[in-house]
């Protein structure tokens, strides 16, 4: 069409369609003026597009710039010109490949007089033209203050739905397979361990630059043997995991979860369907497609930023680890005794005599009471040890049984009385302690070889001294075949030798245990450094009201005490240990796990008594906020 043929159309002379495109029509009357926009309009006349644009008027075209890799391209085209269609506009695409910039795409656009442009490309950056409207779908995870008009999704929100789905479901140890572009995706699991307090050794994944890294590499690093489930980038990488499963022997999801970080109606097909996670594309790419032409017919000034949420597809690929899978099974080697506590002013010196305040009796033993506590903040404790045929050893083994202790290695001594202790507490909750063994000195390595199953898959073994030294040995020699790690609580010593220290993963003394295994005047630091020398792994000292402190290879931390007022300080390190072990096989980092049992030991010493004092995981939670800030806080000190 020309400028000819539009006069003719409305009636009027060359002159007139002249004056009016150019602005010029302050002569020219109203309805005249109208009549020639109007066939203008209905004929999409091109030329002039400048002044078209200045009188509002639509070229019925709008662009769509998009990247080649885009896997939802085609999702996106078809909804957008859906749209379009029913508005009377046509799309023109444009594919951006890495040949080609985003400026130049842009320009392409305004040589075609576009009305509107949408552009989705991974180097989406806001462009501002006063006769262009311009809306943007992306996902990015942060704009600058000055772009407006943008749709978008963030893939780490992704992530974080399916980190939730997964520890929901008893998950904790998962393996992640993606492309360098997906890496997103695992930021978003890994800000949800971090929330939840969860080591990020939990996350085993293997970011590829293509599909054939992936098919190399990718999959058997990431199906390690402790990994209950696993996130795949895209539907390809989760076809190349099932079949390096089914390969392997391993069955979806009896053996190993899947989740699919993207959908596709073949992941309907794969095993009994594979949980998929659905991008927003065509509900973004609708309503941008709207606001778009709104723009354009309205002249709307808003301008709006709108954020969508990807949707968890469920379907059969993601199993439920039951409670009971990660209630972790602890084995206890230690002492049973019946407690006599004895309250009075002061503890009693040389030829002196004390007054009884309170005497109590009640079942103890620092195996017994951290069963008893590992038990009570969910744990499954499996307790080795000795009893005597006596009164008091039938109610050591029914208090036990009645807190959920597995029994199943405790034996009677035909010889021996229960073992007693006898604790002599002072007005400020400090104690001494006198222990007569009994039959748990009889506690030997025959005992432990015949209980040897009850290391196999044990997590921790939690091993106090106030036992033989053969019993100790044998311990430790079934903890090393086993793969069991070893809490050590150096009680009742009077020399440990260092061979039997070497291989220790926690030793757990107070500051005078630790006085008795390293003697002389070295500070608490080179003693506790003397004592990785000698092959532990981690030495934490107990301080009571100063708190405690870590040394091992990484950190040499003090950690302040939480804040309670004792009573009776018996059971603080048998809490203090039980906790530890039971938060660390939660896997809790090992500052949270510190943090946790100080809370944990805390609210012990304000009872009297000790496994009547132990708390369970209620009460400790009332504390939790406490516990976190305080984690943090140091987290925060550590890195900064």
């Amino acid at each position: 069409m020309n400028i000819q043929e539009v006069a003719r159309l409305a009636g009027v002379s060359i002159s007139t369609v002249s004056k009016v495109m150019n602005g010029k029509a302050d002569d020219i009357s109203e309805p005249t003026r109208k009549k020639v926009l109007k066939v203008i309009e209905e004929n999409h006349y091109i030329p002039y597009a400048k002044y078209r644009k200045k009188e509002g008027l639509k070229s019925g075209l709008i662009g769509l710039i998009v990247q080649r890799n885009n896997t939802y391209s085609h999702e996106l085209i078809m909804t957008v010109e859906e749209v379009l269609k029913k508005r009377e506009y046509q799309l023109l695409i444009r594919i951006l490949d890495d040949t080609e910039t985003l400026d130049e795409a842009i320009r392409q656009m305004q040589k075609r007089n576009v009305s509107g442009m949408i552009i989705n490309t991974a180097g989406s950056t806001f462009y501002k033209n006063e006769y262009f409207k311009t809306v943007y779908l992306s996902d990015k995870l942060r704009f600058e203050e000055s772009e407006k008009n943008i749709f978008y999704y963030q893939k780490s929100e992704a992530g974080r739905q399916i980190a939730r789905m997964l520890l929901e479901a008893g998950h904790r140890t998962v393996g992640a397979v993606l492309l360098e572009e997906e890496r997103f995706i695992l930021k978003g699991i890994e800000e949800v361990y971090r929330e939840e307090n969860l080591s990020g050794q939990l996350i085993n994944y293997y970011v590829a630059e293509d599909m054939e890294d992936i098919r190399k590499n990718g999959t058997h690093l990431c199906i390690a043997e402790d990994v209950t489930a696993i996130v795949c980038g895209n539907v390809l990488i989760t076809g190349c995991v099932v079949e390096y499963a089914e390969q392997s022997g391993i069955h979806i999801p009896e053996d190993l979860s899947c989740i699919c970080a993207d959908d596709d109606h073949v992941l309907e097909c794969i095993s009994s369907g594979i949980t998929g996670v659905r991008y927003p594309i065509r509900q973004m790419a609708k309503d941008a497609a709207g606001y778009l032409l709104d723009l354009i017919e309205q002249k709307r000034q808003s301008e709006i930023v709108r954020k969508y949420i990807p949707e968890l597809i469920k379907r059969n690929s993601v199993s439920k680890r039951n409670a009971g899978d990660y209630k972790a099974k602890m084995v206890i080697v230690g002492s049973m005794n019946m407690d006599n506590l004895i309250e009075g002013e002061q503890i009693p010196l040389n030829g002196q005599t004390q007054i009884a305040k309170n005497i109590i009796c009640s079942a103890g033993g620092k195996g017994g009471n951290q069963a008893v506590g590992v038990a009570r903040l969910g744990g499954n404790a499996y307790m080795i040890g000795r009893l005597g045929k006596d009164s008091d050893g039938r109610v050591l083994y029914r208090s036990l049984g009645n807190h959920g202790v597995n029994l199943e290695g405790v034996e009677f001594d035909d010889f021996s009385a229960s073992g007693k202790a006898f604790i002599h507490i002072d007005q400020n909750g400090e104690n001494t302690i006198v222990v007569y063994r009994g039959a748990n000195e009889n506690l030997d390595g025959h005992q432990l070889a015949r209980y040897k199953v009850i290391f196999q898959k044990s997590r921790f073994c939690l091993l106090s001294s106030e036992i033989s030294r053969e019993a100790i040995v044998a311990a430790i020699k079934c903890c090393k075949e086993t793969g069991t790690k070893i809490i050590l609580k150096p009680s009742a010593i009077e020399e440990l030798e260092e061979k039997l220290l070497n291989g220790v993963d926690y030793l757990i003394p107070n500051e005078k245990e630790l006085g008795k295994i390293i003697s002389g005047n070295q500070s608490l630091e080179e003693k506790a450094e003397e004592l990785l020398g000698g092959g532990v792994e981690n030495v934490i000292v107990t301080l009571g009201k100063q708190g405690a402190y870590l040394k091992n290879r990484k950190y040499n931390l003090y950690f302040p005490s939480a804040p309670f007022h004792a009573v009776d300080t018996t059971g603080g390190a048998d809490s203090f240990i039980s906790a530890l072990a039971v938060t660390l096989s939660e896997e809790k980092d090992l500052i949270y796990s510190i943090i946790y049992a100080m809370y944990a030991a805390g609210i012990t010493v304000t009872r009297y008594g000790v496994q009547e004092a132990m708390p369970d995981k209620n009460t400790v939670g009332i504390y939790r906020e406490e516990i976190d800030a305080l984690y943090h806080r140091m987290m925060k000190a550590i890195s900064g």
